[in-house]
């Protein structure tokens, strides 16, 4: 193997050199604005002043302590009275500018190995402060009273880390990137706990350096907080405060001023695991163990590289079921921790990675990582070790992925790289480049590399948000069938609060193949245009905002003849001062299929033109009420026939230790030659001990499969960055409303950070 693992390496190494002779120049000027509202004030909240929030960024000193405090979340300590405060924060919504209801005062301080963050939510009715979220990375965290604080580490106003928590001192984190791309799955080694008094509610963080990327030569960091009180659905921010803006948003952040000292450690990090495995279908018994690591190594203060030997995934959620009604693949995301850590670096060209995606959807992505460690067939391929590079040098942001996979489908061991360059241009821009090689289900060698430029600015007329995005990719494959292809697009986008307005258009070769990638369309035009007028009417006491939008969708072939189509209009969508929501559109599209196709196993719909409408309605009720969800409902017609849908989602947490949710969703299909019914359902429960250990399951149904799937996942996280897995996976055959068992598997996984 050494052969051709060298010829790799030496090619790789080229490709490399490559990219990295990318190279523009920019930047721009940085105003600071210093908040002389800092004093400490009294024990009750402030009622809410009518004036706009300062022009500049505000800056809060912190101070250096030998000791620090104990994060129980009482904030009781001398320390963090001697702290200066900084504040207040000003509303993004309903009333943009203008102070928050309740006072929010937050200090911070560090010692040599940590830096702590202490915030005091004052609030007039403590005894309605909505906290039900325990367990880490819940997004439900969102409908509960929280805080989201980003930090600007390397004071470049682009990329940073963001921490979330609630008066129960829940976790969720997430990693900015270019000042827009959000990686949820980053799990930072971080602490936070809360408390609920007469005053209203306390939050205390403790964030250790190793776990961050800094310059120790800087001693200024971005910062920005925002504070949600969830039963007035009421939102603010300590800088920034227009409602287009997010906190994520590092360019927007003040400035903590003062971090003189610090340092990183050895910047070394091992994380060992071990397994035991048994498997079971129909009479046959599987027991097996592992081992492996990962290995991570802080190379420069912001770039970093991991070795992972003998990879394994048996954490991993299992992906949520679908069901399909057209005759295109279907996207499931990525969940493999090893590849979402840094994917954020591989956001290319304005085309989603993870879940961010606008206009066409996921038309293509040029480099996937389910690709790696999956065959066609959806069956695990082991990875034998896995190396990934990542992080920043200079004005360049970069990322290298390399996998060796286990022999597979007699393929023998695979070899697969993806790499990305990107160099910063102007405040919030950037040119860059990707590149992957190998085929993991093919012998045949594939190679795909492309451009990318993408323009951001905050200032457009006056203070309103821009995006332009460009790409251009090529592939090649070698083999008997050698051919070339190429994908090429654009996107305009103006993510603004009273207008807002994108445009998409794509293209896609008959012979474009990345093999480390997704292609959902091949040999076609792609055109996307959407524009929504959302006012919030000061006038009418229960709206916060309505808003009318019109979406169009074209996919032509390229001869430009037209294939499938979308209009929607939205005449009603109004959003209500309570939080909930209701929308009424109207959809008309079309399908021009060349060939029959089958859908719910055994429909056919027959080659030719066909045009049909579709009429739904939808309600959401808001999620801060103990009881939430959405019901919709969609008739019309559907090819030569006609399909109606009813769906239902509801959440429901008794109190803040359980959690329980159902989604549910009929579809009837009626032809004049056949009636088909399609039914999916998935419930969950998950039971929270503690913020550290929690245990969530998981049950799915669809009626085309004819097969129910149990996932239970008990996670104990024993100490920071430290966990130890049970997970249990069973698979039933559901017939004549008699249940099978077909597959069993329990997995025991322990694992362990250290870092030095």
């Amino acid at each position: 193997m050494s052969g051709p693992l060298t010829y790799i390496c030496n090619r790789r190494l080229r490709v490399f050199l490559a990219m990295m002779s990318l190279g523009f120049y920019g930047g721009g000027p940085t105003v600071v604005f210093s908040d002389q509202s800092n004093a400490v004030t009294t024990n009750s909240a402030s009622t809410a002043q009518v004036r706009t929030e300062p022009e500049g960024k505000p800056s809060l000193r912190a101070i250096r302590v030998q000791k620090g405090p104990e994060i129980d979340g009482r904030l009781d300590e001398a320390l963090w009275k001697e702290a200066p405060a900084a504040g207040p924060l000003w509303q993004y919504d309903p009333l943009p500018g203008v102070e928050m209801s309740e006072r929010t005062e937050f200090r911070i301080v560090y010692d040599d190995q940590n830096i702590y963050i202490g915030i005091w939510c004052f609030d007039s009715e403590p005894d309605k402060i909505n906290a039900r979220v325990m367990q880490r990375d819940n997004r439900s965290i969102f409908s509960d009273d929280y805080l989201y604080m980003a930090f600007d580490t390397f004071h470049d106003h682009r990329n940073g880390y963001i921490f979330v928590t609630n008066p129960n001192g829940a976790r969720y984190d997430q990693i900015v990137s270019n000042n827009i791309f959000l990686n949820s799955n980053w799990d930072g080694v971080w602490r936070a706990a809360g408390s609920v008094d007469k005053e209203g509610w306390k939050a205390e963080l403790a964030i250790p350096l190793k776990s961050l990327s800094f310059d120790p030569q800087k001693d200024v960091w971005g910062f920005n907080i925002s504070r949600s009180i969830s039963r007035k659905v009421e939102r603010g921010r300590w800088t920034g405060a227009r409602p287009h803006l997010h906190t994520f948003h590092v360019s927007q952040a003040g400035d903590i001023l003062g971090l003189t000292g610090l340092k990183q450690g050895l910047g070394i990090e091992i994380s060992p695991y071990a397994l035991a495995r048994m498997s079971r279908a129909e009479q046959d018994t599987d027991m097996t163990g592992d081992f492996g690591t990962d290995a991570r190594y802080r190379i420069t203060p912001k770039l970093s590289a991991t070795l992972s030997y003998n990879t394994d995934f048996a954490e991993t959620e299992v992906d949520q079921r679908q069901l399909n009604f057209t005759r295109f693949p279907l996207f499931f995301p990525e969940r493999r921790a090893f590849f979402l850590e840094d994917s954020g670096v591989f956001e290319y060209g304005g085309l989603p990675v993870t879940g961010r995606s606008i206009g066409l959807g996921k038309p293509v992505i040029p480099f996937f990582t389910r690709r790696i460690g999956r065959d066609n067939n959806g069956e695990t391929v082991p990875l034998l070790i896995a190396a990934k590079m990542a992080g920043r040098a200079g004005k360049y942001s970069m990322g290298f992925t390399d996998a060796v996979l286990e022999d597979h489908n007699g393929l023998g061991v695979q070899n697969v790289f993806a790499g990305r360059v990107a160099r910063d241009v102007w405040e919030q821009s950037s040119v860059g480049v990707i590149t992957t090689m190998g085929d993991p289900n093919s012998v045949n060698d594939n190679f795909l590399v492309g451009p990318d430029f993408r323009y951001r600015t905050s200032e457009f007329l006056n203070g309103k948000t821009f995006e332009a995005n460009v790409f251009a990719l090529s592939t090649n494959t070698d083999g008997p069938s050698a051919d070339s292809g190429f994908s090429y697009g654009t996107s305009l986008a103006y993510p603004n609060d009273l207008f807002r307005a994108n445009a998409q258009f794509i293209e896609v070769s008959d012979a474009f193949d990345p093999a480390l990638g997704f292609v959902q369309r091949k040999n076609v035009r792609g055109y996307y245009t959407y524009g929504s007028w959302n006012p919030r009417p000061t006038s009418v006491p229960w709206l916060r905002q309505y808003h009318i939008a019109y979406r169009t969708e074209h996919y032509t072939d390229r001869f430009n003849i037209l294939e499938t189509a979308e209009h929607r209009i939205t005449p009603l969508w109004l959003e209500f001062n309570s939080g909930d929501e209701i929308f009424v559109s109207y959809i008309r599209e079309f399908d021009g299929p060349d060939n029959d196709f089958t859908i719910l196993r055994d429909l056919t719909i027959p080659a030719g033109d066909y045009w049909w409408n579709q009429y739904r309605i939808g309600i959401d009720f808001a999620s801060r009420r103990k009881v939430s969800g959405e019901l919709s409902a969609s008739y019309g017609d559907f090819y030569f026939g006609d399909r109606w849908r009813v769906g239902a989602e509801a959440t429901y947490y008794p109190w803040k230790r359980l959690g329980l949710s159902l989604d549910y969703a009929y579809n009837h299909v009626s032809f004049p030659l056949g009636v088909a019914d399609a039914h999916i359902g998935a419930g969950r429960a998950l039971i929270n001990f503690t913020t550290n250990l929690v245990w969530a399951h998981l049950v799915q149904y669809d009626s085309l499969s004819e097969s129910v799937g149990y996932n239970s996942r008990l996670i104990w996280e024993y100490r920071p960055g430290s966990k130890l897995f049970a997970v249990f996976n069973q698979n039933y055959l559901a017939e004549n409303l008699t249940l099978t068992l077909r597959q069993t598997e329990v997995t025991l996984k322990a694992g362990a950070i250290f870092r030095f």
